[in-house]
């Protein structure tokens, strides 16, 4: 019975399920009996799944499509295909938030007639965009949203100039500038993102509720910039002008290479992640040089660990467009959607610990993603910009 729910699972990711196949899942969660059987053949899945499998983000939308009206009127079952690296996301017609009991719960309470709609609001709050404000070295501010493309603003010998792409890049401007240096400071909002390419040519990625400090030209014999928030970085190899990032209670030293920092004031955890060449990282009572696939986290207290082989798929997420979560729990969460679509978490809740894996495209609506949620079991209330999470 297992290899057949284990066989129907994969299937309904894969290729979907016929009519009759499609009654006989129904069937086998209408019986309560069968929730450690199915907990067991969806925990099967990874061993039957091997290699890597291209991911094609343009299927997310019509498979959330798919999934939101799975129970409203007229909605008839069809076959998408999807394919995915993680098990969980062929399980249960590929969910992208899946805990076995709370895909459970979904297929339950869809027997019952009982779901749980999120209430009615006056406008669903839309994901995040491009935005944010660079503050010159005079002071003037430019919000990036509101400015034409082209030249913004002149830094020393470089042009500041913004693109129609979602960048803004330091360019060799017309004039010569002197040595004094000259500081800029990206700033995203909650709900923002920017990217920047900087003087020497390295490129950052800004998430949501960041800044990043850096000088307009890189003139002296080190490049430093200071991040508070979270960065993707791909910094230009210069041998004889090392680059360093300084962020919460840390430094990297960089020569040429490709990490991620995330450097939150409300994470209790400052994480830095090696994708590819090598960095150094020193704080108060640590220094060590990492290697690709490696995360140096500084927890509180000064508390340091190195973690090997971690998951670059999940820390990359934010950057390549979509939430990634493996065994979070709600409040982290939370934390991540608060940032993205700009609101307000409260916690009603002692249920905070449940543990999350699976996908969120950062293309969807608020509304979209709390639909997701709800299959976990998560209930709450939206009033406003203000999500209450509930029993």
């Amino acid at each position: 019975m297992e290899q057949r729910i284990t066989f129907l699972l994969r299937k309904s990711g894969e290729e979907g399920l016929t009519k009759d196949e499609e009654g006989e899942l129904t069937a086998f969660f209408q019986d309560e009996a069968n929730r450690e059987l199915f907990n067991s053949a969806a925990v099967a899945l990874p061993e039957e799944l091997s290699g890597d499998v291209e991911v094609n983000r343009a299927d997310w939308e019509p498979m959330l499509q798919h999934i939101l009206n799975a129970d409203k009127p007229g909605h008839t079952s069809t076959p998408v295909k999807v394919l995915y690296r993680k098990w969980w996301q062929y399980a249960a017609a590929a969910v992208f938030i899946l805990v076995a009991s709370g895909v459970w719960f979904f297929m339950q309470q869809k027997k019952q007639g009982i779901m749980h709609h999120i209430p009615e609001v006056a406008a669903d709050i839309a994901p995040g965009t491009n935005k944010a404000t660079l503050q010159l070295a005079n002071g003037k501010t430019i919000v990036l949203s509101d400015a034409q493309n082209g030249v913004v603003g002149q830094q020393g010998n470089a042009q500041v100039v913004k693109m129609d792409n979602g960048v803004l890049a330091y360019q060799p401007g017309l004039q010569s500038g002197g040595n004094t240096v000259e500081y800029n400071t990206m700033i995203t909002p909650r709900g923002g993102q920017y990217r920047i390419i900087l003087q020497d040519g390295s490129k950052v990625w800004l998430n949501a509720a960041s800044s990043l400090k850096y000088p307009a030209v890189f003139n002296g014999p080190e490049r430093v910039v200071e991040l508070t928030g979270e960065a993707y970085f791909e910094i230009a190899a210069k041998a004889d002008q090392p680059f360093r990032v300084k962020s919460k209670g840390q430094e990297v030293l960089v020569l040429g290479t490709h990490f991620n920092i995330n450097a939150y004031p409300d994470e209790t955890v400052t994480a830095t992640t090696l994708i590819a060449g090598k960095v150094k990282v020193s704080g108060a009572g640590y220094a060590g040089v990492m290697q690709p696939g490696e995360q140096v986290q500084q927890q509180e207290n000064h508390r340091w660990q190195l973690l090997k082989n971690v998951d670059t798929e999940t820390v990359m997420a934010w950057k390549n467009g979509y939430f990634s979560f493996n065994k979070a729990n709600i409040v982290t969460v939370m934390r991540q959607l608060a940032r993205w679509y700009d609101v307000n978490v409260i916690f009603e809740t002692k249920n905070t610990e449940q543990a999350f894996v699976g996908e969120i495209p950062r293309s969807v609506s608020l509304e979209q993603a709390l639909e997701i949620l709800k299959f976990s079991d998560i209930h709450y209330v939206i009033t406003g910009r203000t999500i209450k999470i509930i029993d």
